[in-house]
């Protein structure tokens, strides 16, 4: 009882447990009471209602408006599996996403964090092949978007180094990375994808690597054997010299001055990209 002998309510804990529940249940709040044992009158002393609409309708529009808010940043952030799966299937699908994989941050932007791995399951991997590693490349984007900042090395400070400091500086890539491998080949269709054209992409498997360049997320295949070696190794740390060793390394028949000649070719490039700096 309280103080001035009313009987006391729930806890804040307990209700917002009660709402939470109420408001994500899959079939509606009447369905949500009902898994409960409760009534709809229950509600009454915890909504106020009117003439227009009753507590469990007030609530009811919470509901609708959850799952319709979650599917609208959803679409933004998956753009090119809709385009792929179509609108449809992709509304039944985060139906099925959000029964079975509730939310568990309160920020909208980890509402897709697990969308890759569900679709990897989900019967829509049986119909449009690899779709879940599309979604991971779409959210890779939206990871790398929000990741740390750092400053990355410029030809104007490599080219300001003795050679012999050159080969000894030790580097990293910038946190802002990632190097993803999947099947099918979908930087064969991005473009067309995002333009909302629905294309089949090509079926080889490719390795792609994503970074963030200032304000911009980019991607590109990476075909090459030994720049994947370097990326492994520079994902580790590395002086330069080592980076240009492993390069070499996978080719140890070719000619040693072209290698070297390519190796380089290829740090230009990541610095261009801003994919390197300081260890």
């Amino acid at each position: 009882m309280a103080s001035d002998g009313r009987a006391a309510g729930p806890s804040l804990g307990a209700l917002q447990e009660l709402l939470y529940d109420l408001i994500t249940a899959p079939t509606g709040v009447e369905s949500g009471l009902a898994a409960r044992g409760m009534a709809s009158e229950a509600l009454s002393g915890i909504i106020v209602s009117d003439a227009r609409l009753s507590a469990t309708s007030r609530l009811g529009v919470y509901a609708d408006m959850y799952f319709f808010r979650i599917l609208d940043v959803l679409r933004d952030e998956f753009p090119r599996v809709v385009t792929r799966v179509g609108d449809a299937a992709f509304h039944n699908l985060i139906t099925d996403y959000l029964l079975a994989e509730r939310p568990a941050h309160p920020s909208l932007r980890e509402v897709g964090a697990r969308l890759p791995d569900y679709l990897a399951t989900h019967g829509l991997a049986a119909s449009a092949p690899g779709i879940a590693s599309l979604a991971r490349l779409e959210r890779t984007h939206r990871e790398l978007f929000d990741g740390p900042d750092a400053l990355p090395l410029t030809m104007e400070d490599l080219r300001a180094l003795a050679p012999e400091d050159f080969v000894a500086l030790a580097v990293r890539l910038h946190p802002c990375h990632a190097l993803l491998a999947h099947q099918p080949a979908w930087s064969t269709v991005w473009e067309r994808l995002g333009a909302g054209d629905f294309v089949e992409p090509d079926l080889n498997a490719e390795v792609v690597l994503v970074w963030r360049q200032g304000f911009a997320v980019r991607h590109r295949v990476v075909g090459d054997d030994a720049e994947r070696v370097m990326l492994a190794r520079a994902a580790m740390g590395a002086t330069l010299g080592q980076l240009c060793e492993s390069f070499v390394g996978v080719s140890p028949s070719s000619e040693a001055a072209a290698l070297a000649g390519q190796a380089f070719a290829v740090l230009a490039r990541w610095v261009d990209d801003g994919l390197l700096m300081r260890a």
